[in-house]
């Protein structure tokens, strides 16, 4: 491989880091006194959180314990949340402005950003009902439900909801679901909407795709198409998310708090990467399960009546 492909590897981590230092540093408190400097904190955090290995090697690498490397994870996704969180926002003003053209691009007009709900597998929890996080494909894991801009850059995220829920579940009870319900034009200008496939709920500030029946016309065909044709910015998103962040194939950790944590770090990074202009190829297949189609519901006269509306202008 070209060696300006590992130059620019390294040039991208020494800034990361540096951010990292100068943005962290002051508020590093090293709670269990473990005399492990900042910098090696944040090199030990980052390496248990971009690959698979186990922390007895972490431990080994660092030369550190492995219930050192465990705290001060946990102390470093803490202090990412507190003090990055600002790395995800949803999109207003300039933001809107330019993801909204680059979705029409695509192919989709009115789009504010894209949803989707990804699997995050973890080990058996300790909760007072763990069997709720084995999942369809009968495995534990926890739902991440993620909000991306088109340039796959998450402006919402909602983290541990358990494995078996149904993703319309998992929305409806996030943030952004719940101001969806009370006051959808805080988030959703008038006459547009946020993407998103046939797992949720249609709305006139939610579209997604017409339930293929076998008698679709030709316009709801297009219709289809041009949806998800935009809406896969969100899947691209999970996939450099996982390709990023490899613990995110199978988090063991035993405290649901903990794994949202981890989660949410990892997509506050992901962004930090995105903003960096980390332009590195990334493996963008994501591991995310085919849901079941939202339940059909009474009274959505409008809400389909309005997706009619944009398909005919398609």
């Amino acid at each position: 491989m070209c060696p300006c492909f590992y130059y620019m590897i390294t040039i991208f981590f020494l800034f990361l880091m540096q951010d990292l230092i100068n943005t962290l540093g002051p508020f590093y408190m090293n709670k269990q006194q473990t005399k492990v400097p900042l910098t090696n904190s944040i090199l030990a955090s980052l390496w248990t959180l971009s690959n698979q290995e186990s922390y007895r090697g972490v431990a080994d690498r660092f030369n550190i314990t492995k219930s050192t490397v465990s705290t001060h994870l946990h102390e470093f996704c803490s202090l990412v949340i507190t003090h990055l969180s600002h790395y995800i926002s949803w999109p207003r003003g300039q933001a809107l402005h330019i993801s909204q053209l680059e979705f029409e691009t695509a192919g989709f007009p009115k789009t504010v950003c894209a949803v989707d709900g990804c699997h995050i597998p973890i080990v058996k929890p300790h909760c007072e009902n763990p069997v709720a996080y084995i999942n369809r494909k009968q495995f534990y894991s926890v739902i991440l439900t993620g909000f991306c801009d088109s340039q796959r850059r998450f402006c919402h995220v909602s983290v541990g909801h358990p494995g078996s829920w149904h993703d319309s579940r998992a929305f409806r009870l996030s943030e952004v679901g719940r101001l969806l319900e009370e006051d959808p034009h805080s988030l959703v200008p008038e006459g547009m909407h946020i993407i998103g496939d046939s797992a949720y709920p249609l709305s006139l500030q939610l579209m997604k795709p017409y339930r293929d029946n076998g008698h679709l016309t030709v316009r709801q065909r297009r219709f289809n198409r041009k949806l998800n044709s935009a809406r896969v910015v969100i899947e691209h998103a999970f996939g450099i998310l996982k390709s990023k962040f490899r613990r995110l194939r199978c988090l063991h950790m035993k405290k649901v708090k903990n794994i949202s944590s981890a989660v949410t770090a990892c997509c506050i990074l992901h962004n930090i990467c995105l903003k960096s202009s980390d332009q590195i190829e990334e493996d963008q297949q994501a591991d995310v399960m085919e849901d079941d189609p939202y339940p059909p519901e009474a009274h959505i006269h409008n809400d389909a009546s309005h997706r009619d509306a944009i398909c005919g202008r398609l």
